[in-house]
């Protein structure tokens, strides 16, 4: 059996659906930044996770855990599936799955300079630590100050 096809076994079967579900949200988030643009997208993805308030940040393990988990299950969809996703909305599902089932997170966008070129790039937070890319992201992008939780983004 091939090893992608074992390690797609291996997962639990919400986490298949899950993993559906996001072959079939990335592109949506795709167009729907090419057609209404991020802010508004942003906004309609706030409201969708409307009435699941995000719990203040407890610090609980599973909650890391389980934020960790739908980083990953996102990375493998936007990688692996037949849309391949930029990292803006990547990090836009990521936000939406966290903040739908309550888990505190902040969607951080940032620049930098490379050889005169400027970069932009996107991640998401969890209790201060970037989920969807790497610890150092921090100190490769200065990002936009203050992050952007759900919260602000509602009262827009």
């Amino acid at each position: 059996m091939p090893r992608r096809l074992e390690k797609l076994l291996a997962l639990a079967p919400s986490e298949r659906l899950l993993l559906v579900r996001l072959m079939l949200l990335l592109p949506a988030i795709g167009a729907a930044l090419h057609l209404i643009g991020f802010k508004r997208t942003r906004d309609a993805l706030a409201l969708l996770a409307a009435g699941r308030k995000a719990q203040p940040a407890a610090d609980s393990p599973a909650e890391t855990e389980q934020a960790q988990r739908l980083a990953r299950l996102v990375s493998i969809s936007a990688n692996h599936g037949p849309y391949r996703a930029t990292c803006l909305r990547q990090s836009l599902a990521l936000w939406w799955l966290l903040r739908r089932r309550g888990i505190a997170a902040e969607l951080r966008l940032g620049v930098r300079k490379d050889q005169g070129e400027l970069l932009a790039h996107a991640w998401v937070e969890h209790e201060g630590q970037a989920l969807n890319d790497a610890q150092g992201v921090t100190k490769s992008y200065a990002a936009f100050s203050p992050a952007i939780p759900t919260e602000a983004v509602c009262r827009q």
